[in-house]
């Protein structure tokens, strides 16, 4: 496995950026699904977002990469105001998962970056569902003291617990291995022309 470098880290933080923005693209676009759609927004976010995972993965190529990017990602949501630990270790747990499946070498194959892409995503999305689970009343009081109302957190704990946490779980998987092969739909003729030249 090859190191990453600071030109890999600069690129890795663009990405991020642009991650970030069809992150809150599809954070708009879920609203009108309610809670639901907060539940399975990781998804959402990760059909707008399937491009640049796979850019990522193709001009970077280094293990660290899907880390990095979540780190970049939970420390701008901290400053917005949206940090909450368990999702921090959730999320971060399936970054370093995505890279063990999808950075160890410079061109996975597509499949293995969908992988990748899928638990990167539902690392996202078990911030909310395994404190439903596992600890829900902490969850809730800690979210309502943050100014969310309790009928609020109730609809969101109906949608991310029992069968509809293992539901919205499978829904952000597919979503973020459907996106990625979109944006291998989209990028697959600039890397076999750039592939071409370089031969």
């Amino acid at each position: 496995m090859k190191k990453l470098k600071i030109k890999d880290i600069v690129m890795i933080a663009l990405l991020s950026a642009l991650y970030l923005i069809f992150y809150m693209i599809s954070g708009t676009v879920v609203m009108v699904f309610g809670a639901f759609g907060h539940a399975i927004s990781p998804g959402v976010c990760a059909i707008f977002t399937g491009t640049v995972m796979y850019f990522m993965t193709r001009k970077v190529g280094k293990f660290g990469q899907f880390l990095i990017m979540q780190a970049i990602c939970m420390v701008l949501f901290s400053i917005m105001g949206a940090g909450y630990i368990p999702w921090y270790i959730t999320s971060m747990i399936g970054a370093l998962a995505a890279d063990l499946i999808a950075s160890r070498s410079n061109k996975p194959a597509v499949w293995k970056v969908a992988v990748a892409s899928g638990v990167f995503h539902v690392g996202q999305a078990f911030g909310s569902i395994i404190p439903s689970m596992f600890f829900m009343e902490s969850y809730r009081e800690e979210w309502i003291a943050r100014g969310q109302t309790p009928e609020a957190m109730d609809e969101m704990i109906s949608y991310t617990t029992g069968a509809m946490g293992v539901l919205a779980t499978a829904i952000v998987f597919v979503l973020a291995v459907a996106g990625v092969y979109i944006g291998y739909l989209i990028l697959r003729k600039h890397f076999e022309r750039k592939e071409a030249a370089e031969a």
